[in-house]
């Protein structure tokens, strides 16, 4: 199989490196670069790593870090370089000329994220960690590590052999007793009853064999051990991770119906009825008002009739605040750097903990001054608009007339945007961590771990786990305690590459065919990414970008505040970029994009999210009958083919030992120290 790539011959698809720098400076960078080249150094990255070093006390110094990092991350995740006189022309691989076979494509992705991978694990703490799970050690009383709970390949095999030669039925029932999974959750404070050792660090240090480097991520999130029950020790076949989703993805809001096409595409096709339809937008922008304290902000009387003059006041208000929150952040950022030399995230009044928080209080912080100043004005503008609909007339007609004006289709934009965000509050999860740990990937582990997250067990943790709980953000919007439902509707995830195999490929379970299954389980491929991302850039490259926005701004304006905005670590790469004069897409567009998923955890989930059907009380299927079906799907061919028994028999506990902490024959590690640069 061929995978076509975009012909880079054309100007516009090279990205251009051409930083705030002295001329002087710039034409020096490129030289140096230029020599590197035609002398072919084997590790151009590191060489630019500590370029800068010789030019500390210069003040366009972090600058040059800056950039001379951002080259090296790309050069490292295969881009092509080539310097000019004063600027670097970038191209990134996913655009290179020619064909490339979907296995070259995979190779070439898969050796350029074990890079930053790599650099992540000879971290002194992140090394520490995983040599002090790896070694056999006193844990609440008992001795043993995590290796402890890798299965043996070869012990497995040996027991999983005579299936092949019995029939389907009986080869089931013996496959039940010899792979049983369950799911554990993990936590701060649980540990496993087999090693003692905390079940988070467990997770974390099977966290590490993946491909792409750990990072933790703000929001929600529910990390899982999925075990095997029927072998000594309740070894561990995979890990999953359910987190907040992505506020913003193309494939997900069209095929959910939050854009304002596939919206219209929907009424057009007949599927929504446009009365119910544009019912569900009016509700929502009632209920959004509904969840915002107003009382400081605008009068009874503009809320019930609210004006073109009222929403100018409040966007006025909104301005106001972001500006007054821009002096604090200033005056924080000065005080800090006199004291200290360095400047921490901004005090969070939330961080005391939901149940002694003053929320009233909490509401008067200028961050959330503005956010409901400007929230509040874009509601009552759509209000407006929706409130001059003559409601007797035609739901057809009404549409229409909506559609027919700019103001008409900003309500209804406006609508949908507060429809997909009461939706990814706690009704969509994204499926951040998913996959087996060997030998349990031979025997298509992985499609396992995406199969139960479907299962009710997974939703009650969710549920039970986030129903009662307060929402920051929410809350602090309406100045009191706020609670969101947490009945989990849909799953979203990405693969790790744009084309060829994947674990979720025809990952559907029809319930016709498997007794017991309460309904399909189907995992749909929806469409591509667009390729654009920060998981190409390393920790500090990042990082450097953060510190040379705060020495313009002479602030810290991203401090990773639930309310400040999505994604902190994309939008400090932005701010950074755009400082050093370089455009941000050009860097964040890695141009390789990935497939993308998506799960309905019951019928008509999708309308539910919508407000066009009420909730309904599918639970869904029980784990032991998802088991059942995945292992007749799935399992029972595979372990029917003798060289895949042959290949189990090879992996086991120094499978992952050798993948966390790898040694040369003279048992020094293979990932030499001080390749990550401080």
């Amino acid at each position: 199989m061929q995978h076509e790539t975009p012909d880079p011959g054309k100007e516009q698809e090279k990205r251009i490196i051409a930083p705030r720098l002295p001329r002087r400076v710039m034409i020096s960078l490129t030289a140096y670069i230029e020599t590197k080249l035609d002398e072919q150094v084997p590790d151009l990255a590191k060489s630019l790593r500590t370029l800068s070093d010789n030019w500390r006390t210069e003040e366009w110094a972090l600058q040059l870090r800056a950039t001379a990092l951002v080259i090296a991350d790309l050069i490292d995740q295969g881009w092509s370089v080539t310097p000019e006189s004063s600027r670097v022309l970038l191209l990134p691989p996913g655009l290179k000329s020619g064909v490339e076979t979907v296995e070259q494509a995979k190779g070439r992705l898969r050796k350029s994220l074990q890079i930053g991978r790599k650099r992540q694990l000879v971290t002194p703490s992140v090394h520490r960690f995983l040599e002090r799970l790896s070694r056999s050690a006193m844990n609440s009383g008992r001795k043993s590590s995590a290796l402890d709970l890798v299965d043996r390949g070869a012990e497995l095999a040996e027991v999983l052999r005579p299936l092949a030669s019995m029939p389907p039925e009986t080869a089931l029932t013996k496959l039940r007793g010899i792979i049983d999974p369950q799911i554990e959750l993990c936590d701060d404070t649980t540990r496993c009853s087999e090693t003692g050792i905390r079940l988070l660090d467990l997770w974390r240090y099977f966290r590490h064999t993946w491909s792409l480097e750990y990072r933790s991520m703000p929001g929600r999130q529910v990390p899982l051990l999925i075990r095997n029950r029927a072998r000594p020790g309740r070894p561990v076949m995979g890990i999953a991770m359910l987190a907040s989703p992505v506020l913003r993805t193309k494939p997900r809001d069209r095929w959910i119906g939050w854009t304002p096409e596939s919206f219209f595409a929907r009424l057009d096709a007949g599927e929504w009825e446009p009365v119910e339809a544009l019912g569900a937008l009016i509700n929502q922008i009632d209920a959004c008002i509904a969840d915002i304290r107003w009382d400081d902000l605008v009068t009874a009387d503009e809320i019930a009739q609210p004006t073109e003059r009222v929403v100018f006041r409040l966007e006025q208000k909104g301005a106001g605040a972001a500006l007054k929150r821009e002096r604090q952040l200033q005056d924080h950022y000065t005080e800090a750097m006199q004291e200290r030399g360095s400047a921490r995230s901004q005090y969070d009044p939330t961080r005391s903990g939901a149940r002694d928080v003053d929320w009233l209080t909490a509401s008067d912080d200028l961050l959330f001054i503005r956010k409901r100043a400007e929230t509040l004005a874009l509601l009552l503008d759509a209000k407006r608009s929706f409130s001059q609909l003559d409601l007797a007339q035609d739901g057809s007609e009404l549409m229409a007339s909506l559609r027919s004006t700019p103001h008409g289709l900003r309500a209804i934009g406006i609508a949908l945007q507060e429809i997909r965000k009461a939706g990814l509050s706690s009704q969509v999860a994204d499926l951040s961590v998913c996959g087996a740990v060997a030998p349990y990937n031979l025997l298509l582990g992985g499609k396992l771990v995406a199969l139960a997250m479907v299962s009710r067990e997974v939703r009650a943790i969710w549920q039970e786990r986030y129903a009662e709980q307060v929402s920051i953000i929410s809350s602090q919007m309406a100045g009191r305690p706020v609670r969101r439902q947490a009945d989990l509707k849909i799953l979203t995830t990405t693969s790790l590459y744009g084309s060829g195999s994947s674990q979720y490929n025809r990952l559907r379970l029809n319930a016709s065919d498997h007794p017991g299954l309460g309904a399909d389980i189907d995992w749909q491929e929806l469409d591509k990414t667009a390729g654009y991302g920060t998981v190409h850039l390393s920790m500090l490259t990042v990082r450097v970008l953060r510190e040379l926005s705060e020495q313009e701004h002479q602030a810290r304006r991203i401090n990773n505040r639930l309310g400040e905005g999505t994604s902190p670590r994309l939008r400090q790469v932005r701010e950074g970029l755009d400082v050093l004069g370089i455009q941000s897409d050009d860097i964040i567009h890695h141009a390789t994009p990935r497939l993308f998923y998506a799960c309905a955890l019951k019928p008509h989930a999708r309308a539910e999210l919508m407000g066009l059907a009420p909730p309904n009380d599918d639970a869904g299927s029980a784990l032991d009958v998802i088991s059942d079906a995945w292992r007749r799907r799935w399992l029972l061919p595979r372990v029917a083919k003798a060289e895949i028994l042959s290949r189990l028999s090879t992996l086991g506990p120094s499978t992952i030992r050798n993948e966390l902490l790898p040694v040369d024959a003279n048992g020094q590690y293979l990932f030499a120290f001080g390749e990550h640069v401080a």
